[in-house]
C-alpha cells in the first residue's frame, strides 16, 4: 500500500490559502464538528445583516436608534371652526458606541509536534480523519470563549445599561453606555425582595403600571431573572408561597405546611395573577481565567418589552484585510468564518528560526446593542424605595 502523502493531506491543506479556505469554512459550518454551547446571547439578539463601516484607523462606531412611542391624549372640545392646537413631533432617540476587537488564546503547532501527528496517526491509520478531529477540538475551545464573551457582553448590557470589560489578559475598561432614561432605573419598591415581609408580586405589579402609566403606552412586557433570584428569592416569597397554596386549595391538589414552591407549581398560578407579565429565567455563566463569571449584575430584575432586545453589532476584521493586502510574502494565512459570520479563523504559515509553525487564532470585532432601550427597566431589587 502506498504511504500516505500527508503534504497533500486534508489536514495540511487547512493551512493552505489556495483551498484550505473552502476545506476550513466546509469544517467550521459542520455541527457534527463544531457546535454552539454558550448560546445565551443568541437568545436575547440577533444578528445584525449590514457591517458596521470602519473608519480610516480602523474604529467602528454603531448607532442605536429607536423613536418614542405615543398613543395620543383625549380630544380637545372646540366652538366649530376651531383651529387644532399642534401637535409636539416625538423625535428619534440614539446613542452611539464603538465596535470592541478580541482575540481568544491561539494554538501553535510547532515541526516537531506536526511530525509526531505524521508518525504517530498518519502512517498507522492511513488517513487524516483523527487529526482533524483533534483540530475541531481546538477550535471547538476557541468557538466557547467567543460565544462566553458574547455571552457576558449581553448580560451585562441587559442587566445594567453598559458594557464595562474586564476579563481576559488584554485591554480592559468601559466599552459603552445605552442612553436607558434616568428614570428607567427603579428601586425594588416597599421592601427588598429578600425581605420576608415583602409582597414581591404586588411590588412588580406596581412596578408595570408605574412604567406603562408614565409611557402613556401598554407595551408587551417580560420580566427576566437570574436564575437564583427566581428560585432562591421568588419562589420562596411568602406571598408567592401563600398564592400557590391557595390556588392549590381551590383545585384539590396536595398542599403542605412547609411546602416548597417550583416552577411548575407556580406557572399554573400564573394565569390567575392580573398584571404580571411573564417571567423569563435568565442561565448565563461563563469561565474566566479567574474562575466563574456572571455577565448579569447581582440582584437586578429587568423588565422589558418582549422579543429581542437588539441586535450584534459588528465589524470586518481588519488583520484579514491588511494580510490578505499588504502580508509578508514568507508567511501564509488562511481565513474563514464561523459563528453566525461573526468569528474570524486564522490559520497561519510561518517560520520559526529554521523550521516552520503553524498558528490557529479566532477573532471577532462584535458588541451587542440595546435597541429598545427606552422601555428598558432595571430594577435594583436590593434597595427599598425611600
Amino acid at each position: 500500500m502506498a504511504k500516505f502523502d500527508f503534504q497533500n493531506s486534508t489536514y495540511s491543506k487547512l493551512w493552505d490559502s489556495a483551498e484550505g479556505r473552502t476545506i476550513l469554512t466546509q469544517l467550521l459550518q459542520d455541527p457534527d464538528m463544531i457546535r454552539s454551547n454558550f448560546t445565551f446571547w443568541k437568545e436575547k439578539f440577533t444578528v445584525d445583516p449590514n457591517i458596521t463601516p470602519t473608519d480610516a484607523s480602523g474604529t467602528a462606531t454603531f448607532v442605536s436608534k429607536m423613536r418614542k412611542l405615543d398613543m395620543g391624549t383625549m380630544m380637545h372640545m372646540r366652538a366649530p371652526l376651531g383651529d387644532s392646537i399642534p401637535r409636539d413631533k416625538n423625535g428619534i432617540a440614539y446613542y452611539t458606541g464603538v465596535i470592541p476587537d478580541f482575540i481568544s488564546d491561539g494554538f501553535v503547532e510547532q515541526a516537531m509536534e506536526r511530525e509526531y501527528k505524521e508518525q504517530q496517526f498518519i502512517e498507522n491509520f492511513g488517513n487524516d480523519a483523527m487529526i482533524i478531529a483533534q483540530f475541531a477540538d481546538e477550535v471547538q475551545s476557541l468557538v466557547d470563549s467567543a460565544d462566553q464573551t458574547l455571552s457576558n457582553l449581553s448580560a451585562q448590557i441587559l442587566s445594567q445599561g453598559y458594557i464595562q470589560y474586564k476579563y481576559g489578559k488584554g485591554i480592559q475598561g468601559n466599552i459603552y453606555k445605552a442612553d436607558i432614561p434616568a428614570e428607567n432605573f427603579k428601586k425594588a419598591g416597599a421592601k427588598a425582595w429578600t425581605a420576608s415581609d415583602c409582597k414581591l408580586i404586588d411590588q412588580m405589579v406596581d412596578i408595570e403600571q408605574e412604567v406603562k402609566d408614565a409611557w402613556g403606552v401598554d407595551i408587551a412586557m417580560q420580566w427576566e431573572l437570574p436564575y437564583d433570584m427566581y428560585h432562591n428569592v421568588f419562589l420562596k416569597n411568602a406571598q408567592v408561597v401563600d398564592l400557590v397554596k391557595q390556588y392549590r386549595v381551590v383545585n384539590d391538589l396536595v398542599v403542605t405546611d412547609n411546602m416548597h414552591v417550583t416552577d411548575t407549581m407556580f406557572r399554573q398560578v400564573y394565569p390567575e395573577i392580573e398584571g404580571l407579565s411573564p417571567i423569563v429565567v435568565i442561565e448565563e455563566k461563563q469561565k474566566d481565567s479567574t474562575g466563574i463569571v456572571h455577565g448579569w449584575k447581582d440582584g437586578v430584575a429587568v423588565l422589558r418589552p418582549r422579543g429581542y432586545a437588539g441586535v450584534i453589532r459588528h465589524t470586518t476584521i481588519l488583520d484579514q484585510k491588511m494580510y490578505e493586502k499588504y502580508g509578508a510574502s514568507a508567511i501564509q494565512r488562511t481565513f474563514a468564518k464561523t459563528g453566525d459570520g461573526l468569528y474570524t479563523l486564522m490559520n497561519t504559515t510561518l517560520d520559526n528560526g529554521n523550521l516552520k509553525e503553524w498558528h490557529t487564532d479566532l477573532m471577532m470585532a462584535c458588541v451587542p446593542s440595546l435597541d429598545e432601550f427606552l422601555y428598558h427597566v432595571i430594577v435594583d431589587t436590593k434597595t427599598a424605595n425611600e
